[in-house]
């Protein structure tokens, strides 16, 4: 079984220096880079949803694809983790939260894809 953290890594590490890109050489405020920033990372992790679930050309090329799930909802995670306060939601916490929903769902149902594809075609894991 492969696992490709690269790109994952890289997409999560890129989202992070544009964030900082926008407060620092844009002046934009912490909160609206921040808001960007967690919609780009939206845009790549539902790229990774999208992309191998639905093009089937990518189906068995990425069938055991699972690191980036890790990957976003940690990141996710993390960002929720040391900015939420209870008292004091603010627009990036609501936008973290759904999509760290969205990425446990999401994997959750690309594992059930997987699974039913797998029973279905029996992937060759060596591949």
């Amino acid at each position: 079984m492969v696992i490709d953290f690269d790109f994952s890594f890289v997409a999560v590490r890129f989202v992070l220096a544009f964030d900082t890109f926008l407060q620092v050489q844009v002046a934009l405020s912490i909160t609206n880079a921040g808001t960007i920033a967690l919609v780009l990372a939206a845009i790549i992790a539902a790229g990774y949803f999208f992309g191998p679930n639905i093009n089937a050309a990518l189906v068995e090329r990425c069938a055991y694809q699972f690191a980036p799930w890790f990957v976003f909802i940690i990141f996710f995670w993390g960002v929720l983790e040391n900015n939420w306060i209870p008292k004091n939601v603010t627009r990036n916490d609501i936008i973290a939260a759904v999509e760290l929903v969205a990425c446990v769902v999401s994997a959750i149902f690309a594992l059930a894809l997987f699974a039913m594809r797998y029973r279905a075609s029996k992937i060759d894991p060596i591949a």
